[in-house]
């Protein structure tokens, strides 16, 4: 029973797909514990984020150009889509019709297709039974604390298995608008700064989040050694 509580199959259900997600942040995928109560507690003090989510908007035209640039496969993706490990789910809609943007998904980014002075929407669902810090910086801001983007945990947070709908600057209260975009800054950058035409999500496991004892797996629960993920490279896509 316990083992159920702890280490749970996470779902995802929305209004047009179902999905099932099989990943788990790095804080659950400890080979010997159900959980590692030592790896939580370094996360929740960790300056440097769990991860960052990177979403690259353009004008329809010249978002298809910063694609062909990224010289990957890109993969349409329908409402929202699950980042890195499967921590959080990320999508965009317009504001005004609530429909979902033309977003693909290529080389580790999004890709959104938006018109200048466009109002939208960001989605955010936290796929983990536990509380998520974020810092969300747009064109080369913070929009919650205001200057310059960093990723520093800031006064958003996601609550476990909660969703987070952004439309609007919680320092400004303006609307989130698309601006106009030219060049292809917004694909090289990554510094927590950002640019224009760029929007990073960073995410980290909030610090009041549980962190319980490590539960030792009995001997009946242990997989077959050629099961077990030791050293096994991950796909961030």
């Amino acid at each position: 029973m316990l083992s159920r509580l702890l280490c749970p199959t996470l779902l995802l259900l929305l209004t047009s797909c179902q999905y099932q997600n099989s990943l788990l942040p790095s804080w659950q995928q400890d080979t010997t514990l159900i959980y590692n109560g030592q790896a939580a507690a370094l996360a929740q003090q960790s300056t440097t984020p769990h991860l960052v989510a990177r979403a690259i908007y353009a004008a329809p035209g010249h978002i298809e150009t910063l694609i062909a640039r990224q010289d990957d496969s890109p993969d349409a993706v329908k409402n929202l889509t699950t980042i890195g490990d499967g921590t959080i789910a990320l999508g965009f809609s317009d504001a005004a019709t609530g429909q979902f943007l033309d977003v693909k998904q290529c080389g580790g980014a999004l890709f959104i297709a938006g018109l200048p002075n466009q109002a939208y929407r960001i989605h955010l669902q936290n796929l983990t039974p536990m509380p998520l810090d974020l810092a969300v910086g747009i064109d080369g801001q913070d929009i919650t604390a205001g200057g310059v983007a960093a990723w520093k945990r800031s006064s958003l947070r996601l609550a476990a298995k909660q969703s987070l709908i952004l439309d609007r600057s919680p320092k400004t209260n303006a609307p989130l608008l698309f601006r106009s975009v030219k060049g292809d800054a917004a694909l090289f950058e990554t510094h927590p700064s950002g640019t224009r035409g760029l929007i990073q999500i960073a995410v980290w496991l909030s610090k009041d989040a549980p962190s319980l004892t490590g539960q030792p797996i009995r001997p009946s629960e242990y997989p077959p050694l050629n099961l077990l993920p030791m050293d096994k490279a991950h796909q961030y896509r």
